[in-house]
Order: structure tokens, then C-alpha cells, then sequence
């Protein structure tokens, strides 16, 4: 099985960014808004005993919740080369946290280190071979978007499998988050 885990923003964010979909203007496979998330740690390909291993070691991190405030729409890896559209998050103290943390537990456990640095950030869809002119007009036109800020209050283990359509994520358990 392939797992990872990370924060579920709000309805009313969810709903605020699928009016984004209504944009015609970007050849793109649009991220279906209940998949939306903010990654904390990617885990990979398991197996079932390795998987309880992660879900135990989830089960006993103490974080604080997750102050999550959206700064706008952004682009991965680069303007240069677009291939993500997304919702960048601040890196904001208790996101970092978090990620340190379940980063930390799970690294324990044997998962390897992750090799890039952490960006909190929402897949809003994947570009098709996109102009980058294209999407940096897409970019300027909703540069005022305005996005609420959110706690989240629990970490997810989403169990996500591979489609011919795009990844389904499923979520496998629940971790909530202290005060």
C-alpha cells in the first residue's frame, strides 16, 4: 500500500477553490476538491506490518494544531517549468512543527529522509504539458484571491492508490492534535 500524511483544510476552503475549475483557460487534470491536503510526510510503498509500525508511531505524536494560512496560488516545481497548480502554504511555526515531528517518529521507524525541502502547499491540478506564459497569466489574473487561514486539528494516514485518472486517496486513520 502507498501512504502519506497530511491536514485536511475546511469545506468552505475545499469550496472556494473548486470555483478555480470553472477556469478553461489551462490544459490541466483537475484535483477533485474532496482530495484536497496539505501533505505533511510522504511515506511510499508498504507492507501491511510496516504500515501498523507507522500507524502506532503516528498514534503517539503529542503536535500542535496546524495554523494554516493559505498566501496564494503558486506553481511546482518553478514558473519555468510548471507541472503542479497549487495553494502555497506560509511555512508558519506549527506546520513546520508538525512536520518535524511525524517526519522525525517515522524516520525512526525506518523511512528513509526526505531529499527536498518541506513547501505546505494544496494540489489544486497537474498541467498537461502547459505554455508557461499561459499559466503565469492564469497566476496574475487571480493574484487577489483571497483564502481563509485554518487550524487543522488532526494529522490523517491516507492510504492512496494510483489510477488511471489521477491518485484516490483514502483516509486509513485519524491523529488528533493537542490544543
Amino acid at each position: 500500500m502507498r501512504l502519506f500524511t497530511a491536514l485536511d483544510p475546511p469545506d468552505d476552503l475545499r469550496t472556494a477553490l473548486s470555483t478555480l475549475q470553472n477556469a478553461p483557460s489551462l490544459p490541466m487534470r483537475w484535483t477533485n476538491p474532496d482530495q484536497f491536503h496539505v501533505t505533511l510526510r510522504f511515506i511510499g510503498d508498504v507492507d501491511l506490518p510496516q504500515a501498523r509500525r507507522f500507524e502506532d508511531t503516528l498514534r503517539a505524536i503529542n503536535g500542535p494544531r496546524g495554523w494554516c494560512v493559505p498566501y496564494g496560488l503558486d506553481v511546482l516545481p518553478s514558473r519555468r517549468t510548471p507541472r503542479v497548480l497549487m495553494v502555497g502554504l506560509e511555512p508558519t511555526d506549527s506546520i513546520i512543527a508538525l512536520h518535524d515531528a511525524v517526519s522525525d517518529a517515522l524516520e525512526a521507524e525506518d523511512l528513509a529522509p526526505e531529499d527536498r525541502d518541506y513547501r505546505p502547499h494544496i494540489t489544486l491540478g497537474r498541467l498537461d504539458n502547459p505554455d508557461p506564459e499561459a499559466v503565469h497569466a492564469f497566476l496574475q489574473t487571480h493574484d487577489e484571491i483571497s483564502l481563509p487561514a485554518f487550524r487543522a486539528d488532526q494529522i490523517v494516514l491516507y492510504e492512496s492508490t494510483l489510477t488511471p485518472n489521477g491518485a484516490r486517496h483514502e483516509p486509513r486513520a485519524t491523529y488528533p492534535l493537542s490544543a
